[in-house]
């Protein structure tokens, strides 16, 4: 297994080096000659370079015409780098990509932006997700950035021109990103539009919870987001979704509908809170959502009953449209980071 120093070595390496503008192959010779790898790979066919990492070769990725769009002057796009191969599971995964961020932030400070690309691959690409979440970290610099992101069997370190994945995402990203709140480089969030109908947001929520506990364990940014019911002329809160290595949803039954109320949130499918099993309780639960539930863990977490819970109690407690169930502005502040939830294609307020 390679050590968190010589992780924390390599994105020194990795980002110390100017690369060139064309990031050409003559480019990528001369920095992978310079980390003391072996170039592999025949002109015109696949490249990389031995490593002699745990976790496997590098691979260097080209430009492919539907990303000419994105980068419009490289011809490679990605240096990417396997660190380890950690056993398949949920967990496993999650907690050997937090022992790898933990050691870039050891040498490079906190990332310039965190998250999960979601239900989406950077650059629209149809290669196979990991199944247990698609955390990232990236540490921009001026014309590079490093990023850390889950592979497909274990965490990656990838080397690529800064302004590539940041147009792509203004335009197509999913996900969630938070930005660093001193940064100079600030990210244009794309602008999806909103779920208009029921089905609709109880996939985008699915989606959005399905992993949630994973990348909050791999990434050590919690979330803790509150959602708004439009209920006649007021908006109370009504739910809230609270994450760090376990999931937990709360309800509030307050200026709601009766259909929601008392033994009806029973029948909807909520637990009073006091009658939870030990352990079941967010250990910093202050007792304002009456009505609990855990969701379970990295790899537990059965989204599309959750989603469908969350959807057929805000109908029932009165909230008539979609477009009525709004994030709470103060969801979006994780410190130190600003969060924008493009996944759940709902609005802020």
């Amino acid at each position: 297994m390679i050590s968190s120093d010589d992780i924390g070595i390599l994105a020194q390496q990795l980002t110390s080096r100017f690369v060139g503008l064309l990031w050409s192959e003559t480019d990528m010779r001369k920095l992978i000659g310079w980390l003391g790898w072996e170039w592999t790979g025949e002109p015109g066919g696949p490249a990389g370079a031995v490593t002699g990492l745990p976790g496997g070769d590098a691979v260097l990725v080209p430009v492919k015409a539907t990303e000419r769009e994105w980068a419009t002057l490289e011809e490679y796009l990605e240096l990417v780098v396997p660190l380890s191969r950690p056993a398949p599971e949920p967990r496993a995964q999650a907690q050997e990509f937090r022992r790898a961020a933990d050691a870039v932030r050891q040498v490079l400070g906190d990332a310039t932006y965190v998250g999960s690309h979601g239900s989406t691959q950077p650059y629209g690409r149809r290669e196979a997700r990991p199944l247990w979440g698609c955390p990232f970290l990236r540490w921009r610099k001026d014309r590079v950035t490093l990023e850390l992101r889950a592979g497909t069997d274990g965490p990656e370190l990838v080397l690529q021109p800064s302004e590539a994945w940041e147009r792509w995402y203004s335009l197509a990203g999913r996900g969630f990103v938070g930005v660093l709140e001193d940064c100079e480089q600030q990210l244009q969030h794309p602008r999806w539009e909103l779920a208009g109908d029921w089905d609709t947001l109880q996939v985008s929520i699915g989606a959005f919870l399905r992993t949630l506990p994973a990348v909050a364990v791999a990434t050590g940014m919690s979330q803790n987001l509150s959602l708004y019911g439009r209920v006649g002329d007021a908006s109370p809160i009504m739910f809230d979704i609270v994450c760090d290595d376990r999931l937990y949803l709360g309800y509030c039954e307050y200026m709601v509908e009766e259909a929601a109320r008392g033994d009806n949130a029973v029948k909807l499918g909520w637990t009073r809170r006091e009658l939870l099993p030990p352990g079941h309780i967010h250990p910093g639960d202050d007792g304002d959502m009456p009505w609990r539930i855990d969701a379970g863990g990295p790899g537990e977490v059965r989204a599309s009953e959750m989603s469908a819970l969350i959807v057929r109690t805000a109908q029932a407690a009165g909230v008539t449209k979609a477009t009525d169930l709004i994030i709470g502005r103060e969801s979006e502040y994780r410190r130190p980071y600003w969060v924008h939830f493009a996944e759940l294609a709902m609005a802020t307020g």
